[in-house]
């Protein structure tokens, strides 16, 4: 699934490219947004492009949005106009074109154009957490949102939990977790307010420097049965959580 350091690099290219500019607008393949009709946003001006832990917000004059979410397998691309498309058409949900840019969308979870003024009942983004890469976030702000959890719930399944902060995906917990030394499998009555502090101000500066550089860490994630890169231990993988998603960790680095 896209993290939210993915969707703050599409954001950020989505400035360079697009925003300020007129958009013309295709539907190439069988699938079409939810919503209004996309012909509503054909040479309108884009104005922003807001990440929101991993929903993408891309707001165009006349207060219409498109509002994104790629889930596990979806990804924008973004190019230079004409520029031969990586993809087939008939997977392409939506291509948004102008300055010389052009922005293709393919196989997102959901996509959908609203009002603006609708996004403020939408339930989905009424219940995230902070974003973890937005300006005005402090690692005390994230800690203690997770402090508000049940203390019963284990750090690794609590981190992925969108309503308590935006987004962190499978990648960065298992790396945030490795690299503040900190078990994932531990409750969080049992993890100290100093330790959930570097766990989360850890996994922000991995997330920002994969912003940056285009690249996540892979330090253990999908390394099982590998060497730990510190002490040579095997790292271990299981299934965390109700949605089973796999947690990679070292059993003695992190113990």
């Amino acid at each position: 699934m896209a993290e939210g350091d993915t969707i703050h690099r599409v954001a950020r290219r989505f400035d360079a490219a697009l925003v300020g500019s007129p958009v013309a607008v295709r539907t190439p393949g069988p699938r079409r947004p939810e919503g209004r009709a996309v012909s509503e946003i054909e040479d309108r001006v884009l104005r922003s492009a807001e990440a929101r832990g991993k929903h993408l917000l891309l707001d165009f004059e006349g207060e219409l949005v498109l509002h994104s979410h790629l889930g596990m397998r979806g990804a924008w691309h973004l190019h230079p106009l004409g520029r031969r498309w990586r993809k087939p058409a008939r997977s392409a949900w939506i291509a948004l074109s102008g300055n010389g840019a052009e922005a293709v969308n393919f196989g997102g979870s959901s996509l959908r154009l609203v009002r603006a003024r609708e996004l403020l009942r939408d339930p989905r983004l009424a219940r995230l957490g902070p974003d973890i890469l937005a300006p005005g976030f402090t690692d005390e702000l994230g800690s203690a949102s997770l402090r508000r959890a049940d203390p019963a719930r284990e750090l690794g399944d609590a981190l992925l939990d969108q309503t308590l902060i935006a987004g962190i995906g499978n990648i960065f917990k298992s790396e945030g977790c490795f690299a503040a030394r900190v078990d994932p499998w531990r409750p969080l009555a049992d993890v100290s307010d100093e330790e959930l502090l570097r766990v989360v101000e850890l996994t922000r500066k991995l997330m920002a420097g994969a912003v940056e550089s285009g690249r996540q860490p892979k330090r253990v994630y999908r390394r099982p049965r590998m060497p730990c890169p510190r002490c040579r231990t095997p790292i271990r993988s299981r299934a965390q959580g109700d949605d089973a998603r796999t947690t990679y960790w070292c059993p003695r680095c992190q113990a």
